[in-house]
């Protein structure tokens, strides 16, 4: 019997470092610049880690901005890109939720003429004449992923509707990562929720993904069991951390899949809601899941197995399982193929470059 073909491909260059109390004893081999989200970083924090780093820290920035925009770029490099022409060995320590990892890793790309990185930016395009600097990323929320993955969102607030762009360049991963899964002790349970639930989209659209391989999978899949049987519990006992540490892993092992397979359907309809209703986005990608998992099962015996294997049970089980999960958890799953209108919007989801990534088909 000849053996079955295997595929694999796989790039990611992040230096991984994991501990609770992390940042605390960081050793730095070089100064740097802290940038930091204050809804994720207290004051009483900031003061302690300033007295621990001593001179290596050169300066610390808040990030104040909500949305990692185009505006809200212009500003931070506005800030951080004379400190280094100063300090150009400096590097760049991140402390935040996905809007300010994002941030920094447009930023971070420092252009010889400033006044060219909005169309830059706009049209994904690294100019020749410019200077990378070293990013070290620490998470304070686990669902982005971030902080594993090459590519920013980017929303464009300058036009009459807003724009969702993508920052991506193969030079834009992190050079090195910080997980402390103490730093997400401080979430509230929305964002708790929302961002878990991001983790959990981000490991199953690595499955029903046309990237899938058998180094992603087994990582996808680990992911979505740990939020599947931690985030509940964890709602209930937001100070366990043992609880936050078993979210964190699932954060980051649904991040690697996803650095290499990208996401899909859930992910390329969930940008409307948010615009458009104002789902925060682990919401806005979760309600298409069951349709998306529905979708794709049809089409992929691999991801039949995959998915049984996630949920412990045949996969019309699993179906029910996870729509009852979310519905415990506030989220209604939404389905397009009930509409003519929807079946459109489906239609044009699948055919976005996330769609083009999904397994399945609408027909």
């Amino acid at each position: 019997m000849a053996a079955s073909a295997i595929h694999l491909k796989w790039f990611n260059p992040v230096h991984i470092e994991w501990a609770p109390g992390l940042l605390q004893t960081l050793q730095a081999p070089s100064p740097f610049f802290v940038l930091a989200d204050p809804a994720a970083v207290p004051m009483a924090m900031e003061a302690d880690l300033k007295s621990r780093w001593g001179e290596q820290c050169l300066f610390w920035i808040w990030q104040r901005s909500a949305h990692s925009s185009v505006e809200a770029a212009q500003q931070l490099a506005g800030h951080l890109w004379p400190l280094w022409s100063q300090h150009p060995q400096a590097a760049l320590l991140a402390i935040g939720g996905g809007t300010t990892l994002d941030l920094a890793k447009i930023v971070r790309f420092q252009l010889s003429d400033p006044d060219a990185a909005p169309a830059a930016w706009r049209a994904n395009k690294l100019p020749a004449a410019h200077q990378r600097h070293t990013l070290w990323c620490a998470p304070t929320t686990s669902g982005t992923g971030s902080e594993v993955t090459p590519w920013a969102t980017l929303w464009d607030m300058d036009t009459p509707t807003p724009v969702k762009r993508s920052w991506s360049t193969p030079q834009g991963f992190a050079d090195r990562t910080l997980i402390d899964p103490a730093l997400t002790l401080s979430c509230p349970e929305q964002l708790t929720r929302d961002t878990a639930l991001d983790t959990l989209a981000h490991a199953l659209e690595s499955i029903w993904n046309h990237h899938a391989n058998d180094l992603t999978r087994p990582l996808a899949i680990q992911s979505a069991q740990l939020v599947l049987k931690t985030l509940p519990t964890l709602l209930h006992s937001p100070q366990d951390l043992d609880l936050r540490q078993q979210l964190s892993k699932a954060s980051l092992l649904a991040g690697l899949a996803m650095s290499q397979t990208q996401t899909a359907l859930a992910h390329a309809l969930s940008y409307d809601l948010t615009l458009h209703e104002k789902l925060p986005h682990g919401h806005a990608c979760a309600v298409w899941l069951n349709m998306a998992m529905d979708i794709a099962a049809a089409h992929s015996a691999q991801v039949r197995q995959d998915l049984e294997q996630i949920f412990a049970c045949p996969l019309d089980q699993a179906q029910l399982q996870l729509a009852t999960w979310l519905q415990r958890l506030g989220i209604e799953p939404r389905d397009l193929r009930q509409s003519p209108t929807g079946q459109q919007q489906l239609q044009q989801a699948l055919g976005s470059a996330r769609g083009r990534n999904f397994i399945g088909s609408a027909l």
